[in-house]
């Protein structure tokens, strides 16, 4: 099991490189070729570029959440598990 010390390493890395990851996700996602981006639009509407940006942003939003919440978990087991003296 890793210590709390190198679990807040861990996750403050992963808040740092997940914009950068969903970021680079959703411009892949609008290079898609014609035909795809097409059925895409064809089913979501004219503005489906500015939906698919809101929900990856509401994504990164949500993990943001859930990693906050993580590691105040961290913080907190870390503080209550040592010996009172």
């Amino acid at each position: 099991m890793a210590s709390p010390k190198k679990e807040l390493m861990m996750l403050r890395v992963f808040r740092l490189t997940l914009p950068a990851a969903l970021l680079t996700s959703l411009t892949w996602m609008t290079l898609f070729t014609d035909s795809a981006r097409q059925a895409v639009i064809n089913s979501l509407g004219a503005n489906a570029n500015i939906i698919i940006f809101i929900l990856g942003l509401f994504l990164v939003i949500g993990l943001y959440w859930v990693m906050g919440v993580y590691e105040r978990k961290i913080l907190y087991e870390n503080h209550h598990s040592r010996p009172a003296f």
